[in-house]
């Protein structure tokens, strides 16, 4: 075996701090200065070293074909540890156990019959603006994907209650996931309102459990499949695990889906043309009717545009931690060595993606894009044994939500404001994008007063 390749370390370390001044202020631009230097590169966390991958072999590699090695980094659990051992904080055999009983929950059948309640969010959302108003988008956005993952946990009467209050102060407990990641044992005893609105929204839960199991009936919904699964023993989910999953549903199902539509939005705005083909996409495939499943893989045009608002601003960071001393690519690393990636700084590579600056969701079309992608060089949503279970649910989110707010709405740039990629947590958001409400007039003409269906309660 050839001897193993040395490690470059970053330019800039500060004394005492490391790189710790430019992940906090410039994140983005910082990760994505490092695929100059290598392969893998180090920097340093204060006195501690950590482990850059740049390169698409070597980010496969930890995240797949060499998984067995590695877990998730020593970060990742502290912004969900105060739901409980949930599956986006586990690892080993219990994330094995609990991912198995969760996978059905976001089966392509079970999603489709999400699609109703996406469609009921979305409405709302383009309910709820009027010609020429100025939209926060994010926060719209934001409130949007917290309605339509709580529509798809609940859709039996006896699940109002909870959904109400999820949507109540889903935005509240997402920032003390965001800040309990930063700093755990100091956040979680402020007196903040997230940290005030757990108890009342765990109670509710824990009611709505025990309504739905003494009813006995399978609604269709996330909750109703999550009381019925068992893992390989036959033994079922407790109703504490319940609990906590569907915290975590509720908390992990609003940052990326909201992230990703805003962005595109913004996109669109910039450019006429894509939103035109978007439009004409729309017109011709629903005819005036609110999206259901058969439509989705109809919407070809729509989904190249989420699928490059993935590439263009996925998440910024992901890290892994080494279970033993391994080899990665042509580099030794020691066991409990902390490995990074930035999906943000690899899907911004111009060795992977021409012209990576241009927004371009032509590049997704089948005749552009079989064939051509290198393993490894695709990871919005992680991949492997840790990869995000609700990959599906995601795309599918905002492929419903361009299609109805772009069968009503046209959102046009403010005049005059700069939008930048901003980091928030792990997502990559833009920054004080607001945008003016256009109604269209192909909306106003014939199409005003319809509806979606009603959900199933």
């Amino acid at each position: 075996m050839p001897a193993p390749l040395p490690v470059p370390d970053a330019p800039g370390s500060w004394p005492g701090l490391g790189h710790v001044p430019q992940l906090a202020l410039r994140p983005l631009s910082f990760l994505s200065s490092l695929n100059d230097l290598g392969d893998l590169v180090r920097i340093r966390l204060g006195r501690k070293p950590v482990y850059v991958a740049t390169h698409p072999d070597l980010i496969r590699s930890m995240l797949v074909t060499d998984g067995h090695a590695f877990t998730r980094g020593e970060g990742h659990a502290k912004a969900l540890s105060f739901i409980g051992p949930i599956l986006v904080a586990t690892t080993g055999e219990p994330h094995r156990r609990q991912r198995r009983m969760m996978q059905p929950c976001f089966h392509r059948r079970r999603i489709d019959s999400y699609i109703t309640g996406m469609t009921a969010a979305a409405l709302d959302t383009a309910d709820s603006w009027s010609a020429d108003d100025v939209v926060d988008v994010l926060p719209a956005m934001t409130e949007l994907a917290t309605a339509a993952i709580t529509k798809s946990l609940f859709f039996s009467k006896l699940g109002e209650e909870a959904e109400v209050e999820l949507r109540k102060v889903g935005s509240a407990i997402l920032q003390v996931a965001r800040m309990s990641a930063v700093a755990p044992g100091i956040y979680r005893r402020l007196p903040t309102a997230g940290n005030r609105a757990l108890p009342p929204a765990r109670a509710l839960i824990e009611r709505t459990i025990a309504d739905y199991r003494a009813e006995g009936q399978d609604h269709g919904d996330m909750l109703s499949m999550l009381l019925r699964t068992t893992d390989a023993d036959g033994v079922g989910l407790t109703d504490e695990e319940i609990r906590d999953e569907i915290m975590g549903l509720a908390i992990t199902g609003i940052g990326g889906p909201a992230a990703v539509a805003s962005w595109a939005f913004h996109e669109l705005g910039q450019n006429p043309e894509m939103e035109r083909r978007l439009h004409e996409e729309i017109d011709t495939v629903l005819d005036g009717r609110t999206p259901g499943h058969q439509d989705i893989a109809r919407l070809t045009y729509t989904q190249q545009i989420v699928k490059e608002a993935l590439r263009k601003y996925p998440g910024w960071v992901g890290m892994r931690h080494t279970r033993e001393a391994v080899r990665l690519g042509g580099y030794e690393l020691p066991a409990g060595s902390e490995i990074l990636y930035s999906s943000y700084a690899l899907h911004n590579d111009a060795r992977w993606y021409p012209e990576p600056d241009r927004f371009d969701p032509d590049r997704w079309a089948s005749k552009n894009s079989e064939g051509k992608l290198r393993k490894g060089a695709w990871a919005p949503f992680a991949a492997g044994v840790y990869k995000c279970i609700g990959d599906g649910f995601t795309e599918v989110e905002v492929a419903v939500v361009l299609a109805v707010i772009g069968s009503r709405w046209r959102l046009r740039p403010v005049p005059g404001r700069t939008v930048r990629a901003v980091h928030q947590a792990t997502h990559v958001v833009p920054g004080r994008l607001r945008m003016i409400a256009e109604p269209r007039s192909v909306h106003r003409e014939g199409h005003s007063s319809r509806r979606a269906p009603e959900l199933s309660r």
